[in-house]
């Protein structure tokens, strides 16, 4: 028929199927422009294919049939346009935490693959390591199942703060007049800036030169004992004293991975 489209041609040209397109005639949404009386064929006109691109964008925002079924009964275009923007809307927000999902992924893997080069290392570090900006809750214990609910604390923390964190997770020790690390905070990472301000719970982390070296849980004892050794003998002042967890295995319970970080400076100066 001149200027009708039968069904299957709709359904090529606009990627649509057949069933999609009798269940919206079913639902009143899409009316096809003439029925063939003796075949029942559908037919479709020129102008309706607009209304299959509304339904198509609509449907991708997740808008029920219900919706539609208001938005092509009231067949108001000032309407149908601010429906859309508040579904532009809504892609917007859905847009902004597919990424966040995203970057949250890259960082997640950027963290094994880092933490994997980190326990590679069996020698000593001395590097230079930026401001970090952290949340922290009270620790008197690490190593122990007491740990677990000191973070359970932070989380909480963490809740309530509404910070944007990162991976970077740990224990904040203090090297006691014995020469000794003392637990002094759990901690969990946040992306902060200059504006950032230390207070009960936010603590900023200096950037300064570090001595490092990462352990597992297998030669913890030895590996500790080789930093603070080397510290001892160089006659290096400790002003920091960071116990970072690695993430080089997510799923091995048995075991664990951390770098310890000693920021290292002198009296005068630091």
């Amino acid at each position: 028929m001149e200027n009708l489209f039968s069904i299957g041609e709709v359904t090529k040209i606009k990627e649509v199927s057949i069933k999609a397109l009798r269940y919206y005639h079913k639902m009143g949404i899409l009316v096809p422009r003439y029925i063939d009386p003796t075949t029942g064929y559908r037919y479709y006109s020129l102008d309706q294919f607009i209304y299959i691109d509304v339904i198509k964008g609509c449907r991708s925002f997740g808008t029920s049939i219900k919706e539609l079924q208001e938005i092509f009964k009231e067949s108001n275009t000032d309407k149908l346009i601010e429906f859309l923007q508040l579904k532009r809307k809504e892609a917007e927000n859905n847009l902004k935490q597919v990424k966040e999902v995203i970057q949250n992924i890259d960082n997640l893997n950027k963290s094994v693959e880092s933490s994997k080069e980190i326990l590679n290392q069996d020698q000593i570090v001395i590097q230079f390591i930026e401001k970090r900006y952290v949340l922290t809750a009270p620790c008197r214990e690490a190593g122990s199942l007491k740990e677990l609910l000191y973070y359970s604390e932070l989380e909480k923390i963490i809740r309530s703060q509404q910070r944007k964190m990162t991976m970077e997770r740990g224990i904040l020790y203090i090297l006691n007049a014995e020469g000794k690390l003392e637990p002094r905070y759990v901690f969990h990472g946040f992306e902060g800036d200059e504006s950032a301000e230390a207070d009960s719970y936010v603590q900023i982390l200096p950037e300064g030169r570090y001595v490092t070296l990462a352990y597992r849980k297998e030669n913890e004892v030895e590996r500790v004992k080789k930093v603070l050794d080397y510290i001892e003998k160089n006659n290096l002042n400790v002003k920091n004293v960071i116990e970072i967890e690695l993430y080089n295995d997510l799923f091995d319970t048995e075991s664990y991975g951390c770098q310890i970080q000693m920021r290292i400076g002198n009296d005068e100066m630091d």
